[in-house]
């Protein structure tokens, strides 16, 4: 990776760091070696996957259903049935697995753009969200890919998610619960580009 974008990796690596993700800067050929091993860290018994062509490219669907995970794609896994994908049937240790349309190195954010084939509730359905990050999609700052997301004549995204860590809530004595609204854990995968 050239020198700017080591710098935005490890920018980002270090937000995520601060706000109790974690990630990590992985060469193509070991994307989907590395999602396995962290979907095997997290006890994933079945993934829902974005249908992004960067996943089939990294074929990091086929590797997590090599061991035998069941995988649902979106928007397909959807006529499986609402239940299933929230987890209120089958496997409780679930995994979304998206693909951002941008990175923010200043803050360790993941910009979700919904879509056709990116539904709104990937990253919220499962208990955890393991985002696959192109290195040419990193940005320095939340303004920058705000302005790129945004751009005078590109048709913006019908709902855009800024995710910056697991999902957490306090209650009114301070106690922190992770994963109340959305996804416990949060993993980042920055793959460096081909």
């Amino acid at each position: 990776m050239a020198s700017d974008a080591v710098a935005l990796a490890e920018g980002i690596l270090a937000a995520l760091a601060r706000r109790r993700a974690t990630g990590e800067v992985v060469a193509a050929a070991g994307a989907a070696r590395a999602a396995v091993a962290r979907a095997d860290e997290w006890g994933v018994e079945r993934a829902l996957l974005a249908d992004d062509p960067v996943l089939g490219d990294l074929r990091i669907g086929e590797a997590l259903g090599a061991d035998g995970r069941e995988l649902l794609g979106w928007p397909d896994g959807r006529g499986r049935g609402w239940r299933e994908l929230l987890g209120l049937e089958g496997p409780e240790l679930t995994m979304g697995v998206t693909v951002p349309a941008l990175g923010v190195a200043e803050r360790g954010t993941l910009v979700l753009e919904a879509g056709p084939g990116h539904g709104r509730s990937i990253d919220v359905v499962s208990m955890y969200h393991l985002a696959v990050l192109p290195a040419s999609r990193l940005r320095a700052t939340l303004a920058e890919a705000l302005v790129e997301t945004y751009a005078p004549g590109r048709r913006p995204p019908s709902a855009v998610s800024l995710v910056s860590a697991p999902s957490r809530t306090s209650d009114i004595e301070k106690i922190s619960t992770l994963g109340a609204h959305g996804a416990k854990g949060l993993h980042v995968l920055v793959v460096e580009d081909r």
